[in-house]
This record gives structure tokens, sequence and C-alpha cells, in this order.
């Protein structure tokens, strides 16, 4: 038994969060969204940034094995995937432009900034602990 662990996280400061982000368009009702938009990390998972204006909006993670980043933001970007039960109807009203924006933090990146000694644990559950570091750094608009 383990007397006690140390978790360590590093967070990106905001400044490199804005900066180190991609463009993602939205799909109203009838408009065609493709994971393309996400460029290279359409296929992988971790932890995004939503961010628009300069302002954080939304910290997410994957879930999940077959969970991408292309499947989650789909979810999030196109309407009839959102199903009323996601962030789209909040992105929706953001006066575009400027562009909404995603910064992507993918595993491997995840797995350089959290750490834990005398722990051994998954890719999962360091995704799920950069997340929620994240959201208590960054204090998204749309998770207060």
């Amino acid at each position: 038994m383990v007397s006690s662990v140390k978790i360590q996280v590093q967070t990106p400061s905001k400044k490199k969060v804005l900066a180190g982000s991609s463009p993602v368009p939205l799909a109203p009702k009838g408009v065609k969204w493709s994971e393309n938009s996400l460029g290279r990390y359409a296929k992988d998972q971790g932890v995004y940034v939503i961010h628009h204006g300069g302002k954080i909006k939304y910290v997410g993670k994957t879930d999940g094995p077959t969970m991408s980043f292309g499947v989650r933001l789909r979810r999030e970007f196109q309407e009839t995937a959102a199903q009323g039960r996601h962030i789209y109807p909040k992105l929706e009203a953001l006066r575009v432009p400027p562009d909404i924006r995603v910064c992507f933090f993918p595993v491997e990146k995840v797995r350089s900034l959290v750490s834990a000694s005398h722990v051994q644990w998954g890719d999962t559950q360091r995704t799920a602990v950069l997340e929620v570091v994240l959201i208590q750094v960054y204090k998204p608009e749309f998770q207060i």
C-alpha cells in the first residue's frame, strides 16, 4: 500500500493556449461538418480547449478508446449531432468573426504535462486529471 501520492500537473499559460489553436467552424442544420477541419488532430484523443475572442469558453476531453477529437467535437460544433445536449447553442450565440478556435492536447502531450509518483495509471486517468485542472485554472465561461 502506498502511503502518499504526489501528482504534478504543468498547466500551459492561457497565452500559449490562445496562440496554439485552430479555427473550427459551426455547422447548423443542413450544413455539413467535417472532422477534416481539425487537421492532424482529428483522430487523436486527449483534452481540448475551446476559445473565442481571447476568452476560454470550454474545456473537454475525449472519453473511451473509440472517442477521438473528431467524434467529440462533432457533438459540440454540429447542431444535429449536439441534439440539445452539448454546448452547440452557446457556441452558436457567439459573434463570428473572430473564429471559434480549439487548442488540442493529444495524449502524447498530456503524458508530458501530468505525472504521479508511486502510481501506475493510464492515459484515460491522466486525461481526466488534466481536464479537471484546466477547468479550475482557466475558469471557462461555459462551465462556471
